[in-house]
């Protein structure tokens, strides 16, 4: 290979002079001597009419090249059939006709000043060359690199274009919800009333519609993430508050709605379009009414049949207007709406479940914890199925909201904001005693361990009312009591008379924002009144027939 360089510098071409001499016969048996730069300018040459000449001068020899005529340095001395050829010194010489000599002795050294002229030459026999196959001599061969570059850049167009395809069709499927940033003008809510008037029924006492998977949304879960579920209820004024036990709980969650008072299908419009714009924070979600008989009455009876309940909906601006009633002075009935949202969690697979108020949160890490604990192989499926596992419950200070301070992500940074006084136990203030068993200064010297183990098995007595987790077959929540202190006092003491055990958990915990104060709170939720004593000592005359044959009392 011979390189082609022009004046500048710019190599040109990589020459092979043995295919020059394959390509072009008739340039017959040049000097051995001769590179591939010679060959090519006599090819160009004999195509355009140009001339190939040598010369010497003083003992130099030179070449000189050109279009009907040559030039020299010195003297030059022309030869052919049909060039004139003169001696002089320092003068020009013209030839008239074509040099077919090519027999000629070639200088390598000298050949570079004349490149000039063979640019020249390149630009003006360019379509001439064709016909010999020299522009695939001049044009560097690269066809392996070429080629791989082409497949590379296929294969990463392909890949974009399918991104971009599947991206389109995972929102299509699995979003079907608009973008929350956008209104959506054409939301009908007469189904959601018609669906209320398929699967309501009422409760034992009659003061309350019971309405079933209300709305559902269902999603593919983790593995043995279905296995654990989340009971809420709430009020309509709280239900904002589901938020944030979706953002943490990646298990199935079930919440039953308390709907009251004679605007009471207003409330229920706002629910149906807030559920419908948050719909994607939700994996497994099914959501029940509670409906007092006097809202059902006075305002959703007739909704279903109603021509104009059409809404324009922005859902980055939807907020809840509070329609306070005093006309509707059913009680909030805490213990129904329970088991309406424990019966709410149609998956088979679910086998424990967590009954929440909506203002108590899970710990972030609470429910994988929990999922890890009960998945564990050394554990005994008797011991999972006769213990409930107490989670310990504490407040923190509104203050630590508001100036910023981050909330607990663990235990450890949990105790570190109980010692500067931005935490306390659950109900601290309000009833010390109901979760006195929880041993808060135990569980807190606890740290050990990194597993989820119980520390301590205590023997139940009442008004102990811990939260906990447990077999989704415990007893139900007796709907008698209402929002009274021993609703759910009355559920804890049941399941230990009917042969359940308590545990704690060491490092799990939940939390309430804010402090509870005795003047925030109505009578009916205070131990000492006496409508919850007198229906409690009711419920234990009851208990004692239910369980004859069962040594425990509480």
């Amino acid at each position: 290979m011979d390189g082609l360089y022009l004046p500048d510098g710019r190599q040109l071409a990589l020459i092979d002079r043995d295919w020059i001499l394959d390509e072009l016969p008739h340039l017959g048996n040049p000097d051995d001597n001769s590179d591939a730069n010679y060959l090519l300018a006599s090819a160009a040459a004999a195509t355009s009419g140009t001339g190939v000449a040598t010369g010497g001068s003083a003992g130099r020899g030179t070449t000189g090249i050109g279009t009907g005529s040559g030039s020299s340095h010195g003297v030059a001395n022309h030869t052919g059939g049909g060039s004139v050829g003169a001696d002089s010194t320092g003068a020009n010489n013209h030839g008239t006709g074509v040099n077919h000599n090519h027999s000629l002795l070639y200088n390598p050294d000298e050949f570079e000043g004349d490149l000039t002229l063979l640019s020249e030459i390149v630009d003006e026999t360019q379509n001439k060359w064709s016909d010999f196959g020299l522009n695939q001599l001049l044009t560097p061969r690269r066809p392996r690199l070429n080629r791989i570059i082409k497949i590379l850049s296929i294969i990463i167009i392909a890949f974009l274009f399918m991104s971009l395809i599947n991206g389109i069709l995972f929102s299509s499927v699995f979003f079907l919800q608009e973008n929350t940033n956008e209104p959506d003008y054409d939301l009908d809510t007469r189904p959601y009333y018609k669906a209320i008037e398929m699967k309501k029924r009422f409760d034992d006492s009659g003061n309350y519609l019971i309405v079933q998977n209300f709305v559902q949304y269902q999603a593919n879960l983790t593995k043995n993430a279905d296995i654990l579920a989340l009971d809420l209820h709430t009020n309509i004024a709280q239900l904002h508050l589901l938020l944030h036990h979706a953002k943490v709980w990646d298990g199935p969650i079930s919440l039953s709605l308390y709907v009251k008072g004679a605007r009471g299908s207003d409330d229920i419009d706002y629910a149906s379009i807030w559920l419908r714009c948050n719909r994607r924070s939700f994996k497994v979600l099914n959501v029940h009414l509670v409906i007092s008989a006097k809202a059902y009455k006075s305002s959703i009876s007739s909704q279903h049949n109603s021509h104009s309940v059409k809404y324009a909906v922005s859902c980055q601006h939807i907020t809840y207007v509070n329609h306070s009633d005093e006309t509707d002075s059913t009680p909030y009935p805490s213990n129904l709406l329970r088991n309406v949202a424990c019966i709410g969690n149609t998956l088979p697979s679910v086998k424990y479940t967590l009954t929440l108020d909506i203002d108590i949160f899970p710990a972030p890490d609470l429910f994988h914890h929990l999922v890890s604990f009960y998945t564990k192989k050394s554990m005994p499926n008797e011991m999972f199925n006769r213990t409930l596992y107490v989670i310990p419950a504490f407040e923190i200070h509104t203050d630590t909201i508001k100036r910023s301070i981050l909330l607990p992500q663990n235990k450890r940074e949990l105790i570190l904001l109980w010692n500067d006084e931005h935490i306390q136990p659950f109900q601290n203030d309000v009833c010390s005693s109901c979760q006195f068993l929880t041993n808060y200064k135990a569980w807190k010297q606890e740290t050990k361990n990194d597993e989820i183990l119980p520390i301590f098995r205590p023997h139940y007595s009442q008004p102990w009312k811990p939260y906990y987790v447990g077999p989704k077959d415990v007893p139900p929540f007796d709907s008698r009591f209402k929002a009274h202190a021993h609703a759910r006092i009355s559920q804890c003491c049941e399941s230990f008379m009917a042969g359940y055990d308590y545990a704690v958990l060491n490092n799990v915990y939940l939390y309430r924002l804010g402090f509870l104060d005795k003047s925030q709170l109505p009578n009916t939720k205070l131990i000492e009144d006496d409508t919850s004593l007198l229906l409690f000592q009711q419920f234990q005359e009851d208990l004692l027939k239910r369980y004859s044959n069962t040594t425990r009392r509480c």
